[in-house]
């Protein structure tokens, strides 16, 4: 494990053990209604009786025995969390002392103890512009201890970001639905990105969590600045003390944050941001409250 890995590592452990404390005060007893199942399991038929849904009534034994029958089902509670996280270059970028990627992590961590209620499974898949690593729906512990392992300690064969690719590479090796954390920067052609998503978010629970460093919004006026882009190389000159460059930035970043909140809306997802700053069990607090108000949660 390299150095940076391990004081990462350390930072989700002592996050984990914290969080451990909190969790059940942070979730309310509400895990069921902000998590539901997979789906529902037959059970039996019955009479039908008043109060029965309608769309219940088995019409072959009705008309088999003359008079109403209903299907009874159980409601699946296990379900699988998928973590789509992306490691890319850019991922690679940070603020005060702490990457994209090790926020990406911690808040991975805080969001899989919310979700290790009972019988649910933990399942990730890494991405750049290709498929980094993947571990298919696992229960216990040691799910969380190698998810977060991977997420630190991946080394990615590719630069660039492909999340359509990366969205199908999940859908496919989903066979059932599930509940699934997009976790990225979304620095990528998001109109590209759009018919994938929308793919993702027709078969899965989905939700989009935005990663990005502390400060960058707004552009802080701090004079000449060297960037460069760790996904193509690129390199430029920024100068930040001029209004008018930092006005025009602003006016991109609020297009981006407009494309994302579209995005989300007709791919059926809740969106958060959450930033290198960021204290992860708050992000997943204000997740969970989102949850609550979506149509299609609360359907």
């Amino acid at each position: 494990m390299s150095e940076r890995a391990r004081r990462a590592f350390q930072r989700v452990r002592r996050l984990e053990l914290r969080a451990r404390g909190r969790i059940q005060d942070l979730l309310g007893g509400s895990h069921l209604s902000a998590f539901k199942g997979t789906g529902l399991s037959f059970r039996e038929v019955r009479e039908y009786s008043e109060g029965d849904d309608p769309r219940r009534i088995d019409w072959n034994v009705t008309a088999r025995l003359g008079h109403p029958y209903a299907k009874v089902f159980d409601e699946e509670r296990e379900m699988t969390a998928a973590f789509l996280v992306d490691i890319s270059g850019s991922t690679g970028t940070g603020a005060r002392g702490q990457l994209v990627r090790e926020a990406a992590a911690e808040f991975c961590a805080a969001m899989a103890l919310s979700c290790l209620s009972g019988q649910e499974r933990l399942a990730l898949l890494l991405h750049s512009d290709q498929v980094e690593a993947w571990i298919p729906p696992v229960r216990g512990q040691g799910a969380l201890q190698r998810l977060l392992r991977e997420i630190l300690e991946a080394e990615p064969k590719g630069k660039g970001t492909d999340l359509a690719a990366a969205c199908d590479a999940l859908g496919r090796r989903l066979p059932r639905r599930a509940v699934v954390f997009l976790v990225s920067d979304f620095r990528t052609d998001l109109v590209k990105f759009e018919p994938a998503l929308r793919r993702l978010g027709a078969r899965h629970d989905l939700n989009l969590v935005e990663v990005s460093p502390t400060g960058m919004a707004p552009l802080p006026a701090v004079g000449l600045v060297a960037v460069r882009d760790p996904e193509t190389g690129s390199e430029a000159l920024l100068d930040t003390s001029d209004l008018a460059f930092r006005r025009a930035w602003q006016v991109r970043e609020n297009a981006r944050q407009s494309e994302l909140d579209r995005l989300a809306k007709r791919s059926l997802a809740v969106r958060v941001a959450h930033s290198t700053s960021s204290e992860p069990l708050e992000t997943v607090r204000e997740l969970l409250q989102k949850r609550k108000h979506s149509p299609r949660i609360a359907a």
